[in-house]
C-alpha cells in the first residue's frame, strides 16, 4: 500500500473590502440592493473559475460604537486555520484592546469570535491599518492553513 504525498496548500490572494461597494445584488424579482463590504468579501472568497486560484475576502465595516469590525471566512476554500494561528490572532487582539475601559472591553469580548473557519472582531479605527498588514501577512501564508 503506497501512501500519496499530502497535497500542498496554496495560500489565497487576500483582498480587503470597506466603504461603499459598486456591486448590486438582487433581493427578489424586482428589488436590487447595494452590496455591503461583508457581501463583497463573501462573494470574493472561493476559487477562480479558470485558474482555480484561491481568493479570500476580508471585510472592514464601521459599527455603532465607533469601532471597526473586521471579519473573514475560509469555509469556501476547503481550508481551516491552524489552532496556533487562531490563538495568535486572538492573543494579538486581546493585547491591543487591553487598554480600553472595562465596560467597552467586556462588550468587545462578547462580540469577538475567533474560530478555525472564520474570525470576526472589532478594533479601534486607528488600528485598522495595522490589522490589515497583519492579516495580509498571516492569511497569505500557506503555513497558516490545514486541509479539511
Amino acid at each position: 500500500m503506497s501512501s500519496l504525498p499530502a497535497p500542498s496548500i496554496v495560500a489565497p490572494v487576500v483582498r480587503f473590502y470597506s466603504g461603499r461597494q459598486q456591486t448590486f445584488l438582487s433581493d427578489g424579482p424586482s428589488r436590487w440592493r447595494r452590496t455591503t463590504p461583508e457581501d463583497a468579501a463573501r462573494l470574493h472568497t472561493g476559487y477562480d473559475r479558470e485558474t482555480r486560484e484561491p481568493h479570500l475576502g476580508v471585510y472592514i465595516v464601521p459599527v455603532g460604537n465607533g469601532f471597526r469590525r473586521i471579519g473573514f471566512d475560509v469555509f469556501k476554500l476547503n481550508l481551516k486555520l491552524r489552532e496556533s494561528t487562531v490563538e495568535r490572532l486572538e492573543l494579538q487582539w486581546r493585547e491591543q484592546s487591553a487598554s480600553l475601559p472595562k465596560t467597552q472591553l467586556r462588550h468587545l469580548r462578547r462580540r469577538a469570535h475567533f474560530a478555525r473557519s472564520f474570525a470576526r472582531f472589532e478594533v479601534q479605527p486607528e488600528n485598522v491599518e495595522r490589522w490589515k498588514d497583519e492579516l495580509e501577512c498571516i492569511l497569505s501564508n500557506p503555513d497558516t492553513y490545514e486541509s479539511i
